[in-house]
Parts: structure tokens; C-alpha cells; sequence
């Protein structure tokens, strides 16, 4: 079995900090000034709890084994994605420079990606004519167990 887990590349971790304390300064300012405590109060953990959870702890943990691959992102969107080799009609590795406009659950014009800080990209074409791509750091050990399925899904 084939296991990683993958979080928000480190730049895009300091950005949003660097842009989270300042609208914090900024909603502290207001609610200051305003008096405003209530609705400053509850912007600043939404912000907090939003904005900075989904930047700081957003994961992808990626499965892989004889039957197929997990794509689980936590912890704020509870999103799983099992892909099984029997509906994958190909997989191949993409060039690393592949653009999803950022990171996390992207749409790339013709399938879903889930772009973490993995360094390889896998496009998965499944049999139902959609695409996915999936970032990860193992490409060539999960292209190895869908070729080795595939070899003896047609030796069966």
C-alpha cells in the first residue's frame, strides 16, 4: 500500500498569514473605533476559523493499493474520492508545470484536480469520459500498481 499525505505548499501558507493579520489589525481597529464589538468579534473568527484553517490545515492523504486509489482532504472539507482501477480507463503522468490557476480542488477546463504540494500530477481518464487529476509525490509507484492491475485484469 501506498501512502502520503500532502498539505498547502508553504507559500501559500505565508501569504494567507501575511494577509490574515492585517484584516485582523484591521477588523480590531474597527471594532474600536465603531464600538461595533458584536460584528467585529464574530468577522474576526470567521476569518480565523475560515480563511486560516483552510490555508494552514487543509490535507490531501492519498491511498493507493491493489484495488485502487483514496483521495481523502480534511480537515475542513470532508471530501473523499475513491478512484478504482476497474473505472480507470487510463492514467498518465502530466509535465510538472501543469497551471490549475492554485492549489486545492481546482476545475481545469476538463476535469476536477486536487492540487496539494505534491510535485508529480497523475490525469486519470476514467471510463465514464471524466478526468481527474491528483497531485502527488509517487507518481511512478501508483502508475506501477495500475499497470500491474491492468496486466492481470487482462490475463483474468
Amino acid at each position: 500500500m501506498i501512502t502520503e499525505t500532502q498539505f498547502m505548499p508553504g507559500l501559500v501558507r505565508w501569504i494567507g498569514g501575511v494577509l490574515l493579520v492585517p484584516l485582523l489589525v484591521l477588523f480590531i481597529y474597527m471594532a474600536i473605533t465603531t464600538g461595533d464589538w458584536l460584528e467585529m468579534g464574530l468577522a474576526s473568527v470567521v476569518l480565523l476559523l475560515g480563511l486560516g484553517g483552510m490555508l494552514m490545515w487543509l490535507q490531501m492523504q492519498l491511498e493507493a493499493d491493489e484495488k485502487g486509489m483514496l483521495v481523502k482532504i480534511r480537515p475542513v472539507v470532508r471530501l473523499k474520492r475513491h478512484f478504482l482501477w476497474e473505472e480507470l480507463e487510463e492514467m498518465t503522468l502530466q509535465p510538472a508545470g501543469r497551471n490549475f490557476g492554485g492549489w486545492g480542488i481546482r476545475y481545469a477546463g476538463d476535469g476536477w484536480g486536487y492540487i496539494f504540494s505534491g510535485k508529480q500530477l497523475l490525469k486519470l481518464q476514467l471510463r465514464n469520459g471524466k478526468t481527474r487529476y491528483v497531485s502527488t509525490d509517487r507518481a511512478e509507484d501508483i502508475l506501477q500498481l495500475f499497470r500491474s492491475w491492468k496486466g492481470n485484469a487482462v490475463s483474468l
